[in-house]
């Protein structure tokens, strides 16, 4: 199963990292020059924290707090959940889903070497993403309660796998164009 490439081979580097004793301000900064959502927050080697975007909004912009006068680490999230980088993309994308997060740091023998992100697995893995976003549906279709949809909806083709922002349903099936075509 092509789910099986490693990490290694889609993740980032080098990772963008900050000390959790800088200011806010100037880690937003940092992470505005670099276009990252994240940064990794590393303290004598090892890895502390992460700062997110969401971080930023819940914690010090919705919270109306000055973020010249905040540390990153009393902000950051902590403990960093985080993979290896001979890990599969199928288990950085069920590791993501447990957790809840969508970043994780690359660890190697306790050094940072890269992080991935759920967009990495959306487009930099084009070969195998449809497994896995079959495979992500399918753990979750238990808890999803479906309406029969009407008309066209986004999703994965019941038939090809393939991701469509046009399905349709047919027989009880949601179909792409192309097997819709095929299958009428």
């Amino acid at each position: 199963m092509e789910t099986e490439i490693p990490v290694r081979d889609i993740m980032t580097r080098p990772v963008i990292t900050a000390d959790a004793d800088l200011d806010v301000l100037s880690a937003a900064k940092r992470m505005g020059s670099a276009n990252v959502g994240s940064l990794i927050i590393v303290s004598q080697d090892k890895t502390t924290g992460i700062l997110t975007e969401r971080d930023l909004v819940r914690k010090v912009i919705a919270q109306g707090v000055d973020p010249r006068n905040l540390k990153v680490r009393e902000i950051m999230s902590s403990p960093v959940t985080a993979i290896e980088p001979d890990a599969s993309l199928r288990d950085a994308a069920n590791l993501m889903l447990r957790a809840g997060v969508k970043r994780l740091p690359v660890i190697l023998k306790g050094k940072l070497v890269g992080i991935i992100t759920d967009t990495d697995l959306v487009s930099g893995c084009s070969v195998g993403l449809n497994d896995i976003l079959s495979d992500l549906l399918e753990m979750h279709r238990e808890n999803i309660h479906f309406e029969q949809p009407r008309g066209t909806v986004s999703g994965i083709c019941e038939i090809c796998g393939q991701l469509s922002d046009n399905l349709e349903n047919v027989n009880g099936e949601l179909l792409c164009w192309s097997c819709r075509d095929g299958n009428r």
